[in-house]
């Protein structure tokens, strides 16, 4: 069985030699090949690698960034690239993450892939995130602000932003601020206060983004923040409208209806 695996960089030399170097590999699987952490983050979604080789400076959305945007039943073995010194790597090994330092030999290479298909052959998935996790909880204490963005608060709590692309523009979009999402076309629809983003994603994954403990799918094609519900209005026939804070009034479907009530139980 092939391991389906991610090469993020956002260099196009270094992405063409790890290609190379992987295509030696006949149990490596290629599935993407990313240039910057937008496209990683929406490859890691759309493909669930099993293993990410990831440049960590990138412009915009850098390689931290991406992890920290992923939910966390969504989280792949990383081999890490970078240009950090070593006293800086020094988290990589206790937390027993590989990384390759810039410039690698081919020998190094091969040892980190070996390492990674160990890893993921005897390593749990939780193992995987809570390393992952505890690296990024390291970093956030360790290092100076300006040079690692605050990720992640704690190792289990969901990011505090979403990235997404809109309109040819990448925004860091505060998920708080997020009203509801509605479904429009082949593409959903975002709706803040006072803006709305449109983006080519489908419900379920955009769910799988954000935290389950805020927010509730209420139709095929209504998602609501339950911040922001402001009351139920029966219809008919057992039916209700969820209304909110703007004044905005959803369908709740019946498929849905057990779910959010439980959901809105301890409000």
């Amino acid at each position: 069985m092939q391991i389906r695996t991610l090469i993020i960089d956002d260099e196009a030399e270094a992405r063409a030699g790890i290609k190379l170097l992987l295509a030696r590999d006949e149990e490596i699987r290629i599935v993407g090949s990313c240039s910057n952490g937008l496209e990683a983050i929406e490859a890691i979604t759309a493909h669930q690698p099993q293993l990410l080789l990831l440049d960590i400076q990138m412009p915009e959305i850098n390689g931290f960034e991406v992890l920290g945007s992923l939910p966390p039943t969504n989280m792949p073995a990383v081999i890490f690239i970078t240009a950090y010194d070593q006293y800086a790597l020094r988290a990589f090994d206790i937390h027993a993450i590989d990384y390759l330092l810039k410039p690698f030999t081919d020998q190094r290479f091969f040892e980190a892939i070996r390492h990674a298909k160990n890893h993921i052959q005897s390593a749990s998935a939780a193992q995987i995130h809570q390393n992952l996790r505890a690296l990024l909880a390291h970093y956030q204490q360790k290092l100076p602000r300006e040079e690692l963005p605050r990720l992640v608060h704690e190792s289990q709590q969901q990011p505090e932003r979403m990235v997404i692309k809109s309109e040819g523009s990448i925004i860091f979009l505060p998920i708080a601020d997020i009203q509801w999402i509605e479904a429009h076309d082949y593409y959903i629809k975002i709706h803040l206060e006072h803006q709305s983003y449109l983006l080519r994603e489908s419900m379920k994954r955009i769910l799988q983004r954000l935290p389950a403990q805020k927010f509730c799918r209420i139709h095929k094609s209504s998602i609501v923040n339950l911040n922001f519900v402001q009351e139920l209005q029966p219809v008919f026939n057992g039916e209700y409208a969820v209304v909110m804070q703007n004044g905005e009034k959803l369908k709740l479907s019946r498929g849905y209806r057990k779910a959010f009530f439980e959901k809105i139980r301890p409000l």
